[in-house]
């Protein structure tokens, strides 16, 4: 009886490893795509699925082979995609490329996400410079497919609208020393000032590089998203933080100076965020492009 299960064990920690082995897909590339491509780790009962976007014209494949997404997506119950878009520069540049979800790119990676779960279920999205333009469009262009997101580094935004469609919760990062982040952080005063319940992240010391206590804090920030979505009215609760102070923001300041606040959707993330966004401690990988 004890070999039996011994065996059983093994076998079932076998299916295990290869269920989590990463799959790539490579359809035809759509017009204004001269690659598009993702990179698969599916969970047998997923809740959610974790797309993550690297930088730009970059392969998914790393960041889904990275320990710490995995084992977020393992806890999680999530499917993980790491997106290997590609377009001429030139298309990325005149709105053509795959950065605008809604030329197409985004029609292109919702179906696929819809094969691969066989329903619709709610989105993740992370994405590093590139990927934080795709990213930050697919969330305005579906934002009813979209739980939670987070945009880091992108060079260059489109106006977020006021909208009557529920909106997702999304955070916006950028290095303090990277030349995107007037740009970064006028995107998000825009959301803010029209509604969007989105956190601001600026990164002491840091130029255009991934830091990676940015993406730590980001699955701490979804697993916040993703506990709230699974246990309506549990015990969470979210907070306002005053993004220049680095506090917790005072009544009414919300709604007086919405652009010098952001939301976090747990309490508990506040001395989390407040750490990220005010020592600027390394956690940096290389230099990637825009």
């Amino acid at each position: 009886m004890r070999a039996f299960t011994v065996f059983a064990t093994i076998i079932s920690a076998t299916e295990t490893a290869l269920a989590a082995s990463p799959v790539r897909f490579s359809p035809t590339p759509i017009p204004g795509m001269t690659r598009a491509e993702w990179v698969v780790v599916m969970h047998a009962d997923p809740v959610a699925v974790m797309v993550l976007a690297p930088g730009c014209n970059g392969d998914g494949e790393t960041m889904v082979k990275d320990i710490g997404w995995l084992s977020f997506a393992q806890k999680q119950r999530l499917i993980l995609v790491g997106l290997s878009f590609a377009s001429d520069i030139r298309a990325l540049h005149d709105g053509t490329g795959y950065y605008y979800a809604e030329k197409g790119s985004g029609t292109l990676l919702l179906n696929a996400l819809d094969r691969l779960t066989h329903k619709p279920l709610p989105i993740l999205m992370y994405g590093f410079s590139g990927g934080a333009h795709f990213t930050a469009r697919f969330a305005e262009w579906k934002p009813e497919r979209v739980a939670a997101w987070c945009a880091y580094s992108a060079g260059w935004w489109d106006d977020p609208l006021p909208s009557a469609r529920m909106m997702p919760l999304g955070m916006i990062a950028c290095g303090e020393d990277d030349m995107r982040l007037g740009a970064s952080l006028f995107y998000f005063k825009k959301g803010r000032a029209v509604g969007r319940p989105w956190l601001w992240a600026g990164i002491p010391g840091d130029g255009h590089v991934e830091n990676g206590r940015v993406s730590a804090f980001a699955r701490a920030y979804f697993a916040a998203v993703l506990e709230r979505i699974q246990t309506p009215g549990g015990r969470q609760h979210g907070a306002w933080v005053d993004i220049e102070d680095k506090i917790l923001a005072k009544d009414g300041l919300p709604g007086f100076q919405p652009s010098v606040t952001g939301w976090l959707p747990d309490v508990r993330l506040f001395p989390a965020w407040q750490a990220l966004v005010g020592d600027g401690l390394s956690g940096k990988t290389a230099e990637k492009p825009e």
